[in-house]
């Protein structure tokens, strides 16, 4: 599995880090528009991301619009809905549920910061995005 986490609040990167690494490659970016060249480079050296964890506010471009911009690319190049890179959301604001269900179609999942762990390692492996049988040891 290869990796990006997407957020410039460097403590939730390095969570984040310490438990995709176990799974696979985990790379960082700190803002929407590095995703965005992060993830076009990676797929045209043919080594696409399978799951991008992408914050909603940040500077430079915000993730809702890298969101928007990740999903034109893979239109413009022909990869369909279920082919497309897996892109898990997060936020430390409490957004409203209308936010939610209007992007809902375009990402995965909706998580809210702090991030709980053994949720997230579990909602991982329920959707096959990680293998099962590795755990994941918080100490």
């Amino acid at each position: 599995m290869k990796f990006l986490v997407t957020d410039d609040e460097l403590l939730t990167v390095k969570m984040l880090q310490r438990l995709l690494s176990r799974y696979g490659h985990c790379d960082y970016v700190l803002n929407g528009k590095e995703a965005v060249e992060a993830f076009k480079e990676a797929l045209s050296m043919g080594e696409p991301y399978d799951l991008i964890f992408m914050d909603i506010l940040m500077p430079e471009m915000d993730g809702f619009d890298a969101l928007y911009a990740i999903r034109e690319k893979e239109k413009m190049l022909g990869i369909n809905q279920e082919d497309s890179v897996k892109i898990i959301m997060m936020t430390g604001l409490g957004i409203s549920i209308e936010m939610v269900n209007l992007y809902r179609t375009s990402c995965m999942e909706f998580l809210y910061k702090p991030i709980d762990v053994d949720a997230l390692i579990s909602f991982l492996k329920d959707n096959n995005l990680i293998q099962q049988g590795i755990e994941y040891n918080n100490n």
